[in-house]
């Protein structure tokens, strides 16, 4: 059995959405994915169109909306207000609040094409041009699937709810208490949207280094590379792996508390060193399989963090904190995460 969508995709350039023929083919989590995707051509009468086309979702919504930002084949006079896509986001969800909606822009996401509202409006977004990558696919696939498990009760607090629906261990219950925006109510006094709690979990708990690590942050936790980590003691750790709202395959996460839970519950000899030497005790673990700091060269100690060689982000290195500095001086750390980190000037030395 296959899961299946109904996907609508928003453009005024039909060619984009003409070139998938009607289909976005992949798989979620191991299963294949059937995704019917009906195009919708942006023309300049384009809101008294979706007006009626949003009408007739009302009852039987798409799963997904796929949603240009540009617009720009339509003049900026017929568009009113001169709206981008972000801005025909917020409308679309007026009516349509339980239906997430995925921007596919032609422009670099780091662009000055965006600011910071355009990108709050949207529930994700990908690069037109990357948008056919098995990752990026499962994400779009993982939105669709999950978003109404973000869909909470009106009028209830949600904080509880929400901790519930991650699936956090116990260990990181009342941290993650602590820290979720303020938005995100334990006692009811405004209502917020599942489409601000969605981007909370794929852009923040999702990406930045503190509750979850990714294959690379799991390695460095235990001491050892990253291709050791998956080809050797990756499935001795399936407990510790994050399968709430948005879970991929191809980008795998596992909470960092329940990482090393079950490290000493493996060797439980061996609970009075950190987990980056414990880690290295794991039966199969070689020593060529040991972390090197990307600065010293050196092995041990192990390499305590992660960061970027650069300020692109291209890439992302082991290496001991002394060698770090913040990622950038506007990016502070969110209360409850750790800071973005790159290589210093001449490695930190």
């Amino acid at each position: 059995m296959s899961i299946k969508f109904n996907f609508s995709w928003i453009d005024d350039r039909p060619d984009r959405f003409n070139s998938w023929d009607g289909s976005m083919p992949g798989q979620l989590r191991g299963e294949q994915v059937e995704a019917t995707v009906k195009g919708i051509e942006l023309t300049e009468n384009f809101l008294a169109e979706l007006d009626a086309q949003v009408d007739s979702w009302v009852d039987h919504p798409p799963n997904l909306i796929l949603l240009d930002h540009d617009f720009s084949k339509v003049p900026k006079a017929k568009r009113p207000f001169g709206m981008h896509g972000s801005a025909l986001a917020h409308l679309l969800r007026l009516k349509l609040p339980s239906t997430p909606i995925v921007c596919l822009s032609g422009q670099a996401i780091e662009s000055d094409d965006f600011n910071a509202e355009d990108i709050s409006e949207y529930t994700y977004l990908v690069p037109l041009t990357e948008v056919n990558t098995e990752a990026n696919l499962e994400v779009i696939f993982a939105i669709a699937q999950d978003f109404g498990l973000l869909c909470f009760p009106d009028k209830e607090p949600i904080r509880g709810l929400l901790i519930d629906a991650l699936g956090a261990p116990q260990a990181d219950r009342d941290a993650l208490l602590n820290i979720l925006p303020e938005e995100f109510e334990g006692t009811f006094v405004h209502s917020t949207s599942a489409h601000r709690v969605a981007r909370w979990v794929l852009n923040v708990l999702m990406k930045r280094p503190g509750f979850l690590c990714d294959s690379l942050e799991a390695a460095t936790l235990l001491g050892l590379t990253e291709t050791a980590f998956l080809v050797r003691v990756k499935d001795r750790f399936n407990d510790a792996l994050y399968v709430g709202p948005f879970a991929t395959e191809s980008r795998p996460l596992w909470w960092a508390s329940s990482l090393t839970d079950v490290l000493y519950r493996i060797l439980p000899d061996h609970v009075s060193l950190m987990p980056q030497s414990a880690g290295r005790k794991l039966e199969g673990v070689a020593e060529h399989d040991f972390s090197v700091c990307a600065v010293s060269g050196l092995q041990g100690p192990s390499p305590d963090v992660i960061a970027y060689v650069d300020a692109s982000k291209s890439r992302r290195v082991q290496v001991h904190h002394r060698h770090t500095v913040p990622f950038s001086s506007e990016e502070g750390a969110l209360l409850g995460f750790s800071s973005r980190l790159r290589l210093g000037k001449g490695g930190g030395n």
